[in-house]
């Protein structure tokens, strides 16, 4: 009953506004074992979230002289139930809420080059334990160059505060498309996603994602000292999407998640560095299944 009404409140949330894209869906990653670094099983455990997404588009301007300048504020919300069992119940808190506000603006720099700033705040927390250092702020600038019609590079820096410090994060931007019978898609803007898919009927889609990750973080309490959160799943997926009218859709999917981690690590910059390819304080959940659920719905 608690995560349907979560689920209630952000659908009443999200779903009265208008903008370029709204996304919700609800998303099920069963229960399997989870086990220690020794791996030595502590418990059991699994999730269910709803996540939901707005983009508003706030300028946008194209001129022979300067090219492209767009404004878009973003707005995003996940909620996940945690539910586990044993041990497991010691390390993971009961639910997540991650949610914020993105500003981003793209600016053409050169015939092949462009800039993408943005800036924004977001609430990492779980539902009783949110507090003023539950909030982070983020900034960042990425120096993108297009290389063909359909692949572009580019590097970048993100300033953020989740580690309660500022920290300096080099980050690289890599998009690819390509078309045909069968349309690839690579995105590295922050979580890697890559996708194939065809179109079966002239309203039906299929797409395979070899490699799908969700990411859920938090600020928490632990004894004296505040720590880092993280959950982190990576999937394959095949999904199915039906363009019910012009601009709504519905979707569905069912994949296999073989790479899930918690981690719980003390929230400073030394220790964002020393984890960051460390398996200390990280716990592994074997291997499961998961399904999603979701509408999308794009004015143009």
């Amino acid at each position: 009953m608690q995560i349907l009404f979560r689920i209630l409140l952000l659908c009443c949330c999200t779903l009265p506004f208008s903008g370029v894209a709204q996304r919700l869906e609800y998303g099920h990653v069963l229960s399997s074992s989870l086990e220690n670094k020794n791996q030595e099983k502590v418990g059991e455990g699994g999730m269910q979230y709803v996540a939901g997404n707005l983009t508003l588009p706030l300028s946008i301007k194209r001129d022979s002289l300067r090219g492209m300048r767009t404004w878009l504020a973003t707005i995003n919300g996940k909620y996940a139930a945690l539910d586990n069992t044993g041990g497991a119940t010691l390390i993971n808190p009961k639910d997540i809420i991650n949610t914020g506000v993105m500003l981003t603006h793209v600016r053409t720099l050169a015939p092949r080059w462009n800039l993408i700033a943005t800036t924004g705040i977001s609430l990492n927390a779980p539902s009783d334990y949110i507090r003023t250092n539950s909030l982070t702020l983020t900034a960042g600038a990425i120096f993108s160059y297009r290389m063909t019609q359909g692949l572009n590079l580019g590097v970048g820096v993100v300033a953020t505060t989740a580690y309660g410090e500022p920290i300096c994060i080099p980050v690289p931007f890599i998009t690819w498309k390509k078309s045909g019978r069968i349309n690839y898609e690579l995105n590295m803007r922050g979580m890697p996603e890559f996708r194939m898919s065809t179109q079966i009927t002239p309203k039906f889609h299929l797409t395979l994602s070899p490699f799908d990750a969700e990411r859920f973080s938090a600020v928490v309490k632990a004894g004296a000292a505040h720590k880092v959160y993280t959950n982190n799943v990576i999937k394959s997926t095949l999904e199915g999407t039906f363009h019910v009218a012009k601009h709504l859709s519905l979707k569905a999917d069912a994949g296999y998640v073989y790479y899930h981690k918690a981690k719980l690590v003390d929230r400073s910059w030394r220790a964002f560095w020393s984890n960051m390819f460390s398996t200390k304080n990280a716990y592994r959940y074997k291997p499961s299944f998961t399904f999603t659920v979701g509408v999308q719905y794009r004015i143009s």
